[in-house]
């Protein structure tokens, strides 16, 4: 299988389509495809074929009952939807990434005529095989009510010529919150990170309770048989989460930070060994930070992340080993709290906590969900165990829908956005979740 799929990505998104799911190997080539072209990142090789016993203890953490919920339409409006943002102010105005380079307004269940960020109005048009222009994520600062501050991770060009681009983290503020589009000329270049792979690594950034940014940096290298990870290294900033402060100018270090004292140590760094921490949320009761990390070859992860927490990558993966580096077993790496195998799933996207009330059975769960379009819940048994229980989507059409991400409305009711294969061709899709 690998070798089925060792080419590199040569389409375009704009011009795929799928017109059949037959087989297993059409279905990972147009994972492949779309990963890597979009920036949704997460470049999925074929699998390599998992054992009958990790195949059977994967199966074991998704028993019990099924949870049923249906899909309800926001609109198909936004080409590849990713993120789902409520403005912190009294608007009622909904934010939602689109990875093609731009931010569309929702109000009402209705898209605003224009964009409210297209980030190709700053940088100009450029070939999108490069990745140049993709956004991965977009936050609010906290006060935006008071600050009009905002701040958005995309790929700009390449500082380097060898480098296909540059990726960014950029503050924006709107001087009038009230304006339907953002004023691009307010830019604030943050923090920047070169590399020869990295405008596929690009993941989230969102703030924490604590009120600072967290930035998720992958260490994927892309089909790249040369590259050498760096998860484990902390003199970089690939396959780290980083904590910083966006309230100094560029940005300021917290002191509590973990490394902060390390010699050669990154000093922004939170928690490091992800490959590809795609979404990441905060348990708004406990504040415990959720992240899902997108496996390489074999499994998909959640990861309950601590401070200064090392998560294993490349050397593990999951509950596997990865790239065997002589040592004897690392007792210092952090086990997931779920995993599962290449048969559950194929590429973890992630969620967030539910705490609407018109799904009791959600209540106090972290819903995610997979690329493949399967959804699941984690909830701790009695004994402190975390349990992994598939959602059933009731209505599910007969079009395959992918998925890219989760939010939360403003209600504290749940969505889901991804990719619906239809048969005039592909387009986005908003959906709420709501009660079977």
């Amino acid at each position: 299988m690998n070798n089925l799929l060792s080419d590199p990505v040569k389409m375009n998104i704009m011009s795929l389509r799928i017109y059949t799911f037959s087989t297993t190997l059409i279905l990972m080539t147009y994972i492949r495809f779309f990963l890597t072209i979009c920036i949704v990142a997460l470049c999925l090789p074929a699998c390599d074929g998992p054992s009958a016993n990790k195949i059977s203890k994967s199966g074991e953490k998704s028993t019990g009952d099924t949870i049923a919920i249906k899909l309800e339409l926001v609109t198909t409006g936004v080409e590849t939807p990713i993120e789902y943002n409520v403005s912190p102010d009294d608007s009622h105005r909904v934010y939602i990434t689109d990875v093609n380079g731009k931010i569309w307004i929702l109000q009402n269940d209705s898209l605003y005529a224009k964009p409210f960020l297209n980030i190709f109005d700053k940088i100009g048009p450029h070939d999108k095989k490069t990745g140049i222009g993709a956004i991965s994520s977009v936050a609010f600062h906290p006060s935006y009510a008071s600050n009009g501050k905002f701040y958005v991770c995309y790929n700009m060009p390449a500082k380097i010529k060898s480098h296909t681009c540059t990726l960014v983290v950029s503050e924006f503020t709107n001087r009038d919150i009230g304006q339907p589009v953002a004023d691009l000329s307010t830019e604030r270049r943050v923090i920047e990170f070169d590399g020869k792979n990295i405008g596929a690594n690009g993941s989230q950034i969102r703030f924490g309770p604590d009120g600072f940014l967290y930035i998720s940096v992958g260490d994927d290298g892309i089909g790249d048989s040369a590259y050498v990870y760096k998860a484990q290294n902390l003199k970089y900033f690939n396959g780290k989460l980083l904590r910083i402060d966006v309230d100094q100018i560029p940005y300021g270090v917290p002191a509590d930070n973990p490394f902060v004292s390390v010699k050669d140590a990154k000093p922004e760094i939170w928690a490091y060994g992800f490959r590809k921490m795609w979404r990441f949320c905060f348990e708004p009761k406990t504040n415990l930070l959720f992240g899902a990390d997108v496996g390489q070859d074999k499994e998909e992860e959640i990861d309950l992340v601590t401070k200064g927490g090392n998560y294993g990558w490349p050397v593990s993966e999951g509950d596997s080993s990865f790239k065997n580096d002589g040592a004897s077993g690392h007792p210092e790496f952090i086990a997931p709290i779920d995993d599962y195998v290449r048969t559950v799933g194929i590429c973890v996207i992630g969620g967030d906590f539910y705490h609407g009330s018109g799904i009791p059975l959600l209540k106090d769960k972290y819903v995610f969900g997979d690329f493949n379009g399967s959804m699941f819940v984690l909830v701790k048994d009695e004994k402190g165990n975390w349990e992994r229980k598939p959602v059933k989507i009731s209505n599910k059409g007969e079009e395959l829908f992918l998925i890219c991400g989760f939010g939360v409305n403003e209600v504290n009711e749940l969505i889901v956005m991804g990719l619906l294969n239809t048969k005039t061709g592909q387009k986005g899709a908003v959906y709420r979740i709501l009660k079977a």
